[in-house]
């Protein structure tokens, strides 16, 4: 009997071939185990309509090698390799020397870009040792290799989520701090830190207000200003009040600010007063020793603006300012500690503005 073969079939044929085979062989194996159907004109016709389907295909695989080889010509790389002295060059870029390059362009360690991928443990070290990706981690890599905005953007979601430390973090976001460079710049690099650990989208955890450090600093050079021997601790209870009131009467916070639950009342998140109170322009740090311990303390310079600050909101941050002003930090803190956005927090959590419906320091 005659058969078309749907299949290559050793010794037999190649896929679309006619073949002549025994009745028993191709009916009991070949057609049952649909490798092959019998020679007919409808069979035929299915047959040349799959090589017409193979041909466009084939067609269609070559266009899109072609669009792919144009896009991949689009991207620039820069790698070095050694060379001999007649410039000769040994070896070829291969995907180990595109991580290699992420790692050294930000100095990180192969653990650290690891967790900041969130890649498999032993994926990486595959790379490194020139085992090949999949298309979409290839095109992936090259991405953060060639944007900086999006590596950043990887590195604080894996900060968020505690899968990198602050030391890898900072060493990535803003490197250049620990390097000897201009005061100006210092100060820069440290809010632009700031601004990446501590701006997100508005939600109920900043007041629906995004960051605006420029405010933030002017406040505090403000507050300083009107309340004498203003800690730092006292501090993060000012800023948190000032925000909770707002909410509380205009439904928005000022500044932007995250506040978290800490033993001593709401303090800005991840502690982030520490540098928050480097930044000198509109006020200094003063560190002090005590009968109780070392203490900062924030002294003004005097020189704040409140352009960008409405009537409304000054008159928040006066409030807050002559309720708290004649009390001391151990007061202060204490009152805190009578808000339901302290009590009903636990302990590192950060504290929704919802509780700001409920202000004590108001009744």
């Amino acid at each position: 009997m005659k058969v078309v073969l749907l299949e290559d079939v050793r010794k037999v044929g190649k896929k679309g071939d006619v073949v002549n085979v025994s009745d028993g062989y191709g009916q009991n194996f070949l057609i049952k185990n649909k490798l092959a159907v019998k020679e007919t004109a409808g069979a035929k016709k299915i047959l040349e309509q799959q090589k017409e389907e193979a041909r466009l295909q084939d067609i269609e695989n070559k266009k899109n090698a072609e669009a792919l080889k144009e896009k991949i010509e689009g991207i620039t790389l820069e790698f070095v390799l050694k060379s001999g002295k007649d410039g000769k060059t040994f070896g070829s870029v291969s995907t180990k020397h595109i991580v290699e390059q992420l790692r050294e362009k930000y100095d990180i360690s192969q653990r650290e870009l690891t967790s900041i991928l969130g890649f498999g443990k032993m994926t990486i070290n595959r790379y490194e040792r020139g085992g090949l990706p999949t298309k979409s981690q290839s095109d992936y890599i090259k991405l953060l290799i060639e944007n900086d905005d999006k590596f950043i953007e990887k590195v604080k979601e894996a900060y968020e989520k505690n899968n990198i430390n602050e030391k890898t973090y900072k060493k990535i976001v803003s490197e250049e701090v620990e390097k000897d460079i201009s005061k100006k710049e210092v100060q820069d690099n440290i809010r632009r830190y700031l601004k990446s650990v501590l701006n997100r989208k508005p939600d109920i955890y900043n007041g629906y207000k995004s960051l605006d450090l420029e405010k933030v600093e002017n406040i505090i050079s403000y507050i300083a200003s009107k309340v004498k021997n203003l800690t730092i601790t006292s501090l993060n209870k000012y800023l948190w009040y000032i925000d909770m009131l707002s909410f509380n009467k205009r439904a928005v916070a000022i500044t932007g600010l995250t506040y978290q639950n800490q033993k001593f009342g709401p303090t800005i998140v991840y502690k982030k007063y520490d540098e928050l109170s480097l930044l000198d322009d509109k006020y200094q740090r003063e560190d002090i020793e005590t009968e109780n311990g070392n203490t900062t303390k924030i002294i003004s310079n005097n020189n704040f603006n409140l352009d960008k600050i409405s009537s409304s909101e000054k008159e928040i941050i006066d409030t807050i300012i002559k309720l708290l002003k004649n009390k001391n930090v151990t007061d202060i803190s204490e009152i805190s500690h009578r808000e339901d956005g302290w009590k009903k927090t636990k302990r590192f959590e950060q504290i929704s503005f919802e509780y700001a419906m409920n202000l004590n320091i108001i009744k």
